[in-house]
């Protein structure tokens, strides 16, 4: 009997930070350990949690940024660091919706062009824009599709 004979697996693995890289301001690119790429922009987080202060107070410590053990957070040493599930909770919060989701947020709640203008508060001629992807759809509109798909779920 081997090693992997013995394992058992429950539920979804949690994600691993295989790589960062400052970008910008507060920002990370963030290779995932399964080999994705993620910008995350992390000034949310720095500039509300007072365990950040020396990062909002010395924008270089940014910089000096590592990935935390086994790849399960990255930190700045010390207290300071974040997990790699809020970083990937934050990554697929900031990531663009594509059309495709748009269409399948319609679908699941039988929407057409009238009720989904109606539902999300925006132009009938936005919803038609952001179901064909002639437009990038913004996250306030991705934001708000989670959130109807939240509400109607309880």
């Amino acid at each position: 009997m081997n090693e992997t004979e013995n394992r058992i697996s429950v539920g979804t693995p949690l994600p691993t930070v295989s790589t960062i890289e400052p970008m910008g301001e507060l920002s990370l690119r963030v290779t995932w350990g399964d080999g994705h790429t993620d910008i995350v922009d992390l000034s949310s987080l720095i500039q509300t949690f007072k365990v950040f202060l020396p990062l909002r107070q010395n924008r270089l410590l940014f910089t000096q940024v590592s990935v935390g053990y086994l790849g399960a957070s990255v930190t700045w040493g010390g207290d300071m660091d974040i997990g790699a599930d809020t970083l990937k909770r934050l990554a697929e919060l900031q990531r663009p919706m594509p059309p495709t989701a748009f269409k399948g947020f319609m679908e699941r709640h039988r929407m057409t062009l009238d009720s989904a203008s109606a539902a999300l508060g925006i132009s009938r001629r936005q919803v038609a824009y952001f179901s064909t992807g002639e437009k990038p759809i913004p996250r306030t509109v991705a934001l708000a599709c989670r959130g109807y798909d939240a509400a109607v779920e309880h």
